[in-house]
């Protein structure tokens, strides 16, 4: 069980300006088009930069745990049961447990994705495709 401090830094400080992490990142998810970049993961709750390229995303899925994604950058799509909701900087979202939902990004899209029961980027554990 992890009981000291983790810490990560998830953008730069640039002239006065927050600049989020953008461009492919280091870890391609499975199933989907994103890219994650880790930051912190202990007992099951983690936090990841993640990173869709303009017209990709991931399909409808679901996760064991709630998460809570944070757009740091750029614009897209939600459809979260059926309805879609925009998506663009400043915007968070509360996606719970096993709720069906899917991203679309229209630009290049960088979220902040915090969740509990949560799996690497990598593993084919970390969501379940719906609908196919």
């Amino acid at each position: 069980m992890q009981t000291g401090l983790i810490q990560s830094k998830w953008c730069d400080f640039i002239n006065g300006q927050l600049v989020s992490f953008e461009g492919v990142q280091p870890i391609q998810m499975a199933h989907s088009y994103g890219s994650a970049l880790p930051l912190v993961l202990s007992d099951k709750f983690g936090a990841d930069v993640i990173r869709f390229p303009a017209g990709l995303g991931v399909d409808m899925h679901t996760h064991p745990g709630a998460h809570i994604l944070m757009v740091t950058k750029g614009k897209g799509v939600l459809v979260y049961c059926g309805r879609p909701y925009s998506m663009f900087e400043g915007m968070t979202y509360l996606v719970p447990p096993y709720a069906p939902h899917a991203i679309k990004a229209e630009t290049e899209l960088v979220l902040i994705s915090i969740g509990n029961d949560h799996q690497p980027a990598g593993s084919e554990k970390r969501l379940t495709v719906v609908g196919r």
